[in-house]
């Protein structure tokens, strides 16, 4: 059943065998995996069945970072969280995303593939996205598609698989659960506080309050945050200021190693065969899935070359667009709707006016739909908007600021950098691509060096994959959470989410963080402690 907070006037304690706190993918995920067990199981979400200001308005950070977007909307504060907007692209992690790498600081998984493998066909079903697979080969075959990456050792072909139309999980997974007698959704439930008894290492209880300031507690055997990947961390930190760093965060780690997938536009490929890369442009409907394919590097060559993964997809266009002179008029363009000057304006001044034929033509088919120039050719090879495997960094962090919101909780600050490293990691993983691009005879990759001065601003995309703030390891040292989610140094919390991620791979995470998930179900019940 669905409790609605608002409506309680009086103050009142529950108890349950499983308190779930957030109402997202790793919440409902976790609590469709309990109701089996014939446990009680709540479910407190801050949030309404639907969107709402007074929820939201709760996410704003203290300021804007600095490099940073603001995060207050690319995730949603109400039931089935930010599966209410996302494109539901799904992929598994490889089995090296998950090893150590010695080229690579704080890299490194407490578990390995084989550890998840058996739930991503479970995870898969939750996403709408089918049982049968990511495999190249099947899918290629499956489709008549030809994979010309095939003999290469250097580089190969993946797919990504997306619902159609996006799973969104409350409206799919979480409405059965209203319907389940064992199973209690408090929304409009928003967490305030935590109580730990130390000397047991138990949370006791949560407390968690209505838009009328109406306060009400929950008390449980088992406690799981599935707040999110900024959320997680703002509470721990919270209550870790509350108990004094006695939960998880004996070694600052918590908030730290905060990843996202940065997404930057760096290369150009011109084919010598276009009908060649068709794997990588198809758009393919199968039953209720979409699928289309993206090339990555080797585990092999990462290793030889010191590198990181790189998701590459290829974007078809016209030789107007790519121009350099249309890149530079974008900025521009920016800059004046923000009324600020962008750096190297005067480059930018001169790359539009030597230009000047291609951005004329580009305007004339913004505004008129129509060829100006016959010369524009309407092929002009494929923009790679590459999203990058971002190295956790110890700087790169979620933390509270002194302000506060609404409710009288601390709101957050982020500190994030994109590390000349990790691009330095991008322009080898392209030097690989081209080289083998290349040897194939498959066509041109023009690594767009030239615009590195430009890759932390207009360049620049957020995937909004909030990653690494709550990171597993094998001990408190270099983690949060151990293998088992479980928070250290305490024997009944535990964390679900992208936030325990100690590396982020370089494909979407939905996937693997429910499994994770259904892996952590799976963990509650065999302990004997509930």
């Amino acid at each position: 059943m669905i409790i609605d907070a608002n409506t309680l006037a009086d103050s009142s304690q529950y108890t349950f065998d499983y308190c779930i706190l957030g109402g997202g993918v790793a919440g409902i995920t976790l609590a469709n995996e309990l109701l089996a067990s014939g446990k009680t199981v709540c479910i407190v979400e801050g949030g309404d069945e639907t969107f709402t200001m007074d929820s939201q308005s709760l996410y704003p950070p203290a300021s804007k970072p600095r490099e940073y977007e603001d995060p207050t909307y690319d995730r949603l504060r109400f039931l089935g969280g930010s599966s209410n907007h996302w494109e539901n692209s799904t992929s598994e992690f490889n089995p090296s995303d998950f090893a150590t790498k010695s080229w690579i600081k704080h890299s490194g998984w407490p578990i390995d593939y084989l550890d998840v493998k058996p739930f991503y066909a479970r995870a898969a079903e939750y996403c709408g996205t089918g049982t049968d697979g990511y495999e190249t080969k099947y899918w290629t075959e499956k489709l008549g598609q030809t994979d010309v990456l095939l003999q290469s050792g250097t580089i190969r072909s993946n797919i990504v698989k997306s619902s159609v139309p996006p799973v969104h999980f409350f409206v799919k997974h979480g409405r059965p659960l209203t319907k389940a007698s064992n199973v209690s959704i408090f929304k409009n439930a928003n967490l305030i506080d935590l109580v730990f008894d130390e000397k047991s290492s138990r949370v006791e209880k949560i407390v968690f309050v209505n838009y009328s300031g109406v306060k009400q507690s929950v008390a449980a055997n088992k406690f799981v945050l599935c707040l999110g990947g900024i959320e997680n961390a703002r509470y721990m930190l919270i209550f870790n200021e509350k108990y004094k760093n006695s939960l998880g965060n004996s070694f600052d780690n918590v908030g730290r190693y905060f990843m996202d997938h940065p997404v930057l536009r760096a290369a150009k490929l011109y084919p010598k065969d276009k009908e060649k890369f068709s794997l990588f442009t198809m758009r393919t409907e199968v039953g209720e899935r979409l699928l289309n394919g993206f090339i990555e590097i080797s585990a092999e060559a990462l290793k030889a070359e010191e590198s990181s993964n790189i998701r590459v997809p290829l974007a078809p266009a016209s030789n107007y667009v790519i121009s350099e002179g249309i890149e530079s008029f974008h900025v521009l363009g920016s800059a004046w709707e923000e009324e600020a000057l962008p750096d190297h304006f005067g480059q930018h001044i001169v790359n539009v006016l030597s230009d000047i034929d291609m951005v004329t033509e580009a305007i004339s088919r913004k505004t008129f739909s129509s060829k100006l120039f016959d010369y524009s050719e309407d092929f002009g090879g494929y923009d790679l908007p590459i999203m990058i495997e971002q190295t956790p960094k110890h700087d790169n962090r979620v933390y509270l600021s002194d302000e506060l919101d609404k409710l009288g909780m601390k709101k957050i600050l982020i500190d994030w950098t994109l590390h000349d490293d990790d691009i330095e990691r991008m322009w080898k993983s392209l030097d690989v691509l081209g080289k083998e691009l290349g040897r194939l005879n498959l066509g041109r990759l023009k690594i767009m060096r030239e615009y590195e001065h430009r890759l932390r601003s207009d360049k620049l995309f957020f995937s909004h994959h909030h990653m690494g703030t709550t990171r597993m390891a094998s001990s408190e040292k270099n983690g949060v959470v151990d293998k088992n989610l479980k928070v250290f140094n305490t024997s009944n919390l535990y964390i679900a989410g992208s936030s325990t991620f100690p590396t982020g791979s370089h494909v979407p995470p939905t996937l693997t963080l429910t499994a994770l998930a259904i892996r952590l179900a799976e963990h509650l019940q065999e302990d004997g402690s509930v």
